[in-house]
């Protein structure tokens, strides 16, 4: 179940355009902003993840935990720790529809070669799986490990640590159904023939990750070849706007951490902004 949740998650933060995450000015370096005004009794606060990254890429600064352990929900854009949304995950992963049979032959050929060629994994064992899957599959290959780690599986350990209840800003199902739009499987196939660029792609946008600069980030996911109107649309704009809408009436129940990837907090329609527009006041959590 972990490996279907980091691999689907995974694709959600990959692909964003410039034309969404222009930026007036770089943000200070953090990824972990304070959320307060509006009449909100206690402040909250968003963090921006990498959906999976290599062991000894992770870091959880002190100012992470200490503030993860002020606030009383944990917040993240699916709530991993539903078994409902676990089973909607598990079930997205498994389509029940070979690719064999949906997959024109041209197509089969091509995603089955740079498998074979750069994961040693045929096509064939993987038949069963969605497409998408088979993309996330292919991406977690690119990173230089076997065993990479989860933002949101650490925060749900941290959560249960502490009795910190849990919830999500969209379903399973809704996920799902923006990657379906934002990826059809013509796309994914050409996706898959670019590994090596995505892996270029991928190692810089971890290294600015690493010194939180959360602008560069953006500006790093701002790969040409991985974005088009739809994933804008469906991967982050639409999705923000959703998300921002639903903050505030949990914000004002109690102190929230949400943890969503660091890509849809940065840009002119990244939720910092948007929350800003709606009269919040935003600041960088520095140390």
């Amino acid at each position: 179940m972990k490996t279907i949740l980091t691999l689907t998650t995974l694709l959600l933060a990959t692909t964003f355009s410039n034309s969404v995450n222009a930026q007036k000015k770089p943000l200070e370096n953090s990824l972990l902003w304070e959320i307060t005004g509006k009449g909100l009794a206690k402040p909250s606060y968003i963090y921006g993840t990498i959906h999976m990254i290599c062991e000894n890429d992770f870091r959880m600064p002190e100012k992470i935990t200490r503030t993860f352990d002020q606030t009383e929900k944990l917040i993240l854009e699916i709530d991993y720790n539903d078994p409902n949304e676990m089973a909607a995950l598990q079930k997205a992963g498994n389509t029940g529809t070979l690719l064999s049979k949906t997959l024109s032959p041209g197509q089969y050929n091509t995603v089955d070669s740079i498998l074979k060629l750069k994961t040693k994994i045929p096509l064939k064992a993987l038949d069963q799986y969605s497409l998408s899957t088979v993309y996330s599959i292919a991406i977690s290959k690119t990173l230089p490990c076997s065993t990479p780690k989860s933002y949101e599986m650490d925060f749900i350990k941290l959560a249960k640590q502490k009795n910190m209840s849990t919830g999500g800003l969209e379903t399973t199902k809704a996920q799902m159904d923006y990657v379906g739009k934002a990826f059809p499987d013509s796309v994914i196939v050409t996706h898959i023939s670019q590994f090596d660029e995505y892996k270029a792609m991928l190692s810089a946008v971890i290294a600015a990750y690493k010194e939180e600069n959360i602008t560069k980030v953006g500006a790093e996911m701002n790969h040409k070849k991985f974005s088009s109107e739809a994933t804008d649309k469906w991967l982050l704009e639409v999705r923000n706007n959703n998300w921002v809408q639903k903050m505030p009436e949990m914000m004002k129940k109690q102190s929230a951490f949400f943890a969503v990837g660091a890509a849809h907090l940065p840009g002119k329609k990244g939720i910092l902004e948007l929350l800003k527009a709606k009269g919040y006041t935003v600041k960088p959590v520095m140390n």
